[in-house]
């Protein structure tokens, strides 16, 4: 049988990928939709003559009474075409009731979820998907009309990490005419034809609408775009170097760069979903400004930028901390409110300080782990220096001071994790080991 242009189109997609390769197992999305259902074909097919396998994984999003129907489907055609088919069912509609969003985003993260959950379960290397170049151009209308900057106008990638897209160089009609050429059936997702929702509304009406009056070749053109900018966003990728954030970095690059920098923080410390050009401009904004330690912007996902002196840290975004004052006996376990547990008993000296870990000399006496308080003072290069001076002049974050827990005997603190704290007066010889353990870690 003749090989289909879209077989030629997904081969010649993976030799220049260069993946995948013999030996490796692949895990292909399948909805049982024509794109999922021709990917699927197509690679089982090239399997075969380059030794990598294929494993199938399907999400019944439990959306509509016939999704049992779809992955009924999915099964039957994996058992066809001789193929390991995993599925799960997960009621969206639900998890979007508990968690707000909208319905196309959190079905889009359980899909993804199942796809990663299967390919560590199965010791794969990929995870192939159905985009077609069809797709690419819509993606590249709806984040123009969001005012996306060049990096999101460049889209989906052929390769995302260990994302393929093999088809994203191949049209709808290339699906079908593969479809039809190997007799293969589809379910169809009677919300595709939602006009309602966004996506819908540029396939079946905004780009038909450019075809007939600019460009018949527009979906080609958006493609080539998004490719083009993908070439331009790689390069200055390669100039905004490593992603570290300081304030004199970000106010010594070119805005363009800065902005790419910043992304690529972001998306390193929880992605970019949610994040928007007015999230990074605000960064930015800030850090051109006269002082802007101690300062921090409000990012999606529970997170935030903290200006702390030169750095910027992307960090999640912390409740007030209570403050908080338990007694310690020596030996003996205090439970501190984060989980954390603090360990101590009885030790010989001298005076160590490792981390979490800690050999202190204190007074008669007793002893408490609380937070900080007004007028506690420490002792550290032989002076004696109140403890927010100590900790201002160690750099530790202003959002981290409050929540930090200590021990003290009185206003004398004798220790707080990660910090060289001079114990009691230098004729105490009552030493006490300390150990801060992790909540979830035994004794």
């Amino acid at each position: 049988m003749r090989r289909t242009d879209l077989q030629s189109g997904v081969a010649q997609a993976l030799r220049s990928l260069g993946h995948p390769s013999a030996g490796q197992r692949v895990v292909v999305g399948l909805s049982g939709g024509a794109d999922s259902v021709a990917l699927l074909d197509v690679m089982v097919a090239l399997a075969r003559h380059r030794g990598f396998t294929v494993v199938a994984a399907h999400l019944d999003h439990a959306l509509r009474p016939e999704s049992a129907d779809d992955a009924a489907f999915c099964r039957d055609l994996c058992a066809t075409l001789d193929v390991p088919f995993r599925t799960e069912r997960k009621d969206v509609a639900a998890r979007r009731r508990a968690e707000g969003g909208g319905l196309e985003e959190v079905a889009r993260g359980e899909r993804h979820a199942i796809l990663r959950r299967v390919k560590d379960e199965e010791g794969a290397t990929w995870i192939a998907l159905a985009h077609t170049r069809d797709d690419q151009a819509e993606t590249v209308l709806l984040r123009l009309l969001r005012g996306a900057g060049g990096l999101g106008l460049s889209a989906m990638r052929p390769r995302a990490g260990d994302l393929l897209r093999p088809m994203l160089a191949s049209s709808r009609r290339d699906v079908l005419d593969h479809l039809a050429a190997r007799s293969l059936a589809w379910r169809e997702d009677p919300s595709n034809a939602d006009v309602s929702i966004a996506r819908n509304r540029v396939r079946h009406e905004l780009i038909p609408y450019l075809e007939r009056h600019f460009n018949p070749a527009v979906r080609e053109a958006l493609a080539r775009s998004a490719a083009l900018l993908a070439e331009e966003s790689d390069v200055l990728a390669s100039v905004a170097g490593d992603d570290v954030l300081t304030v004199g970095g970000l106010r010594s690059a070119p805005r363009a760069v800065a902005r790419l920098t910043v992304r690529r923080a972001l998306q390193d410390a929880g992605g970019l979903r949610g994040v928007g050009l007015k999230h990074v401009d605000a960064i930015l904004d800030l850090a051109a400004t006269a002082a802007p330690s101690g300062r921090r912007v409000a990012l999606p996902g529970g997170r935030e930028a903290v200006f702390h002196f030169d750095q910027v840290r992307i960090t999640r975004r912390r409740a007030p901390s209570a403050p908080f004052a338990l007694p310690l006996h020596v030996p003996g376990t205090v439970a501190l409110p984060d989980g954390s547990r603090l360990l101590a008993r009885a030790a010989r000296g001298p005076a160590v300080s490792n981390g979490s870990a800690a050999v202190v000399a204190v007074p008669d006496g007793p002893l408490e782990v609380r937070t900080r308080r007004p007028g506690d003072r420490v002792r550290a290069a032989g002076r004696d220096v109140s403890l927010k001076r100590f900790l201002m002049d160690r750099r530790v974050p202003a959002q981290e001071r409050s929540a930090l827990p200590l021990l003290a005997a009185g206003h004398r603190v004798l220790w707080m994790p990660g910090q060289r704290i001079e114990g009691a007066e230098a004729g105490e010889r009552q030493f006490v080991r300390l150990e801060l353990l992790p909540g979830g870690r035994h004794q």
